[in-house]
């Protein structure tokens, strides 16, 4: 596929090995995507050095954590309610397009909702429950930014000056990403959702 002329990606061909990353929309699904940002909060954090200009990238990190959280819950729902389906479960709410215009549509970017829709979905299909340490800190992510909005604009997040532990932050939602990426491994013993 030729890349589009007026681009910013084709005003910038790379010019060797040195400097070369690459856009391919067919490896850009929606597995990678989420994996990518929580690579890039990884990336973030090795680079703190405790210095007060690091400051600065609190809410960038925490961003980019948000997100990719917020993808793997919507993986997993769309994952498990696939599991339903193919175990016989006829309710119309798990039809396909219900759960994505669901997702899309009337939960949005909510962390609260799309927690407790993994919840029914794992309780349906009799998975373990997510633990309480990772529970607590996907619903103290959720209620601090409610909207998906509240660490990627200046002035909408709510919160008192407070002195934050960078690297206990840091290891709490990096544990809670992990938990939700194993979500469908477990429930399938690595086999996966066949999708066909």
């Amino acid at each position: 596929m030729e890349p589009t002329k007026n681009s910013l990606f084709a005003a910038h061909p790379a010019k060797g090995q040195g400097t070369l990353i690459q856009y391919n929309a067919h490896l850009m699904g929606p597995g990678l995507v989420m994996t990518g940002y929580a690579d890039a909060a990884r990336r973030l954090q090795n680079s703190y050095d405790g210095q007060p200009w690091d400051d600065v990238m609190l809410l960038p990190f925490m961003f980019v954590w948000r997100q990719a959280i917020e993808l793997a819950l919507k993986k997993n729902i769309k994952n498990l309610a696939e599991m339903r389906r193919q175990n016989d479960a006829t309710d119309p709410e798990l039809a396909r397009e219900v759960v994505a215009d669901r997702l899309r549509l009337k939960i949005g970017h909510d962390l609260k909702k799309l927690i407790s829709e993994q919840q029914i979905h794992n309780t349906a299909l009799g998975l373990q429950e997510i633990p309480e340490d990772v529970l607590e800190t996907l619903e103290l992510l959720a209620a601090m930014d409610r909207s998906g909005t509240g660490f990627r604009y200046a002035g909408v997040l709510k919160q008192e000056s407070i002195d934050i532990d960078f690297s206990s932050i840091g290891a709490a939602l990096d544990k809670a990403f992990r938990l939700l990426e194993v979500v469908i491994d477990a429930a399938t013993y690595g086999e996966g959702v066949d999708w066909s």
